[in-house]
């Protein structure tokens, strides 16, 4: 599942070490949930969201510059 833990929590410039902290997991843990290794349940996404200042629903889709991009096809578009 696509989340967008690592944007929301380089947009609001925190730590992973921070982050999990906050949440009271550890580090490799985060680490693994915004590479996709691991899916953040319903209660950690929601720790998350609470702690980085957004909704849930924001947490769990693409991150807006993955949407962006991959919505734009820019073949045969002269540069």
């Amino acid at each position: 599942m696509a989340n967008a833990i690592k944007y929301w929590r380089n947009q609001k410039n925190i730590s992973q070490q921070k982050l999990a902290d906050s949440i009271g997991i550890d580090r490799p843990t985060l680490s693994k949930m915004e590479n996709q290794k691991i899916d953040p349940n319903e209660e950690m996404a929601l720790k998350i969201a609470r702690t980085v200042g957004v909704l849930i629903t924001d947490i769990l889709r693409r991150p807006p510059e993955e949407v962006i991009t991959s919505s734009h096809d820019t073949k045969g578009v002269e540069q």
